[in-house]
């Protein structure tokens, strides 16, 4: 186990659950939007991510879903509004938030990885502890990243073609203009699709894909 460098903070991105979204997973499933799979989605992904000495904020999108999502958290998670804009927007209000606060390093994360482990962020956790000027990402299997990791907001949201492939491959390109140095952490399978949702194996999740059996087989 790592030691933790001073304050660290979880973000994880939400959308309020009784607001829609993973349209892409509910298409592929073939059923309807359920925003009971997608709180299981969530509170796995926090409890997964839960590593000893760090804290866990929830920014949520829409601002007036935040009530909806705190009561779901237990209640030391905190609970802020995501910013408008485009994901890099959001991404950079969050991170911003948290860094004005006093914390000294972030890791901001989705809410549909509810596979993902304690070790996980302990390795974002060791690399900027190591390297405390570089970023951190956590390289998603469609292309994307599932994770971001700083000291400090990179100016790496710019120019970024968000959904698409590239984005990984942009969001490099990027710190490398700024001269980051970037370390990689494993890549992970987040849930996008009905196939993504077969592999899961996180207890709330796992018991919605088992009551689910005919949307989900």
């Amino acid at each position: 186990m790592v030691d933790v460098p001073q304050s660290v903070v979880v973000a994880v991105l939400t959308r309020a659950p009784s607001r829609g979204g993973k349209s892409r997973l509910f298409a592929s499933l073939g059923c309807p939007y359920d925003a009971a799979l997608v709180s299981a989605l969530l509170l796995d992904t926090i409890d997964g991510a839960s590593l000893t000495g760090t804290r866990c904020i929830v920014a949520v999108d829409p601002p007036d879903g935040c009530s909806e999502v705190r009561a779901l958290l237990p209640g030391d998670v905190r609970v802020i509004a995501q910013a408008d804009g485009s994901l890099g927007d959001r991404m950079r209000a969050a991170m911003r938030e948290v860094l004005a606060d006093g914390d000294t390093a972030v890791v901001v994360i989705g809410s549909d990885l509810p596979d993902i482990t304690p070790a996980v962020i302990e390795r974002a956790v060791s690399h900027l502890a190591r390297d405390p000027a570089s970023l951190v990402l956590g390289p998603a299997t469609d292309g994307g990243y599932y994770l971001m990791a700083a000291t400090r907001v990179p100016d790496v949201f710019e120019g970024i073609e968000w959904g698409s492939p590239r984005v990984l491959q942009q969001t490099e390109a990027a710190a490398a203009r700024c001269g980051l140095r970037v370390h990689l952490v494993e890549p992970l399978r987040d849930v996008d699709t009905a196939e993504d949702l077969q592999l899961v194996v996180a207890p709330r999740t796992r018991a919605w894909v088992t009551a689910h059996r005919r949307w989900s087989a």
